[in-house]
């Protein structure tokens, strides 16, 4: 018998993702499994906030959506307890060496050619990413 994923239409990427989750329902959760859905299910609010943020996050300018994965990626990192995201009061001077440490991945990750801005051009963007993407995990973890 074949396996699931392979004659399954409702699978993940069948049939060209071997490794595809299992779905039962998948038009009920275009953006993932269910799990993600289970702290919006009762909050339609919560979850227009969430269709909202990913349409204007599309409206960015290319440079802010080009440099945004790595943001999101250096705050995942400082989620834990006693870390500078969560300080009552912040400091320039960690959030400014974040915003490098996020550059400096960024120019390793990205091929941006001959228009690489240099740091002083995206300084002020990535500290505004930052801090925006900060606000936003700040907010959900006192939810909690």
């Amino acid at each position: 018998m074949k396996e699931v994923r392979e004659w399954n239409p409702y699978s993940i990427g069948a049939p060209f993702s071997p490794g595809a989750e299992q779905r039962s329902f998948p038009w009920l959760y275009p953006y993932g499994s269910r799990m993600n859905y289970w702290g919006l299910w009762n909050d339609p609010e919560k979850m227009e906030d969430e269709a909202d943020a990913r349409r204007l996050g599309e409206l960015y300018p290319l440079m802010a959506r080009r440099l945004r994965p790595y943001v999101e990626d250096a705050c995942c990192r400082l989620e834990y307890e006693g870390s500078m995201m969560y300080d009552e009061y912040p400091d320039r001077l960690s959030l400014l060496h974040k915003s490098r440490e996020v550059w400096d991945s960024a120019r390793k990750g990205e091929d941006f050619g001959e228009q690489e801005p240099d740091w002083d051009a995206v300084r002020d963007l990535i500290g505004v990413l930052l801090l925006q993407e900060m606000m936003k995990r700040r907010k959900k973890h006192r939810s909690r």
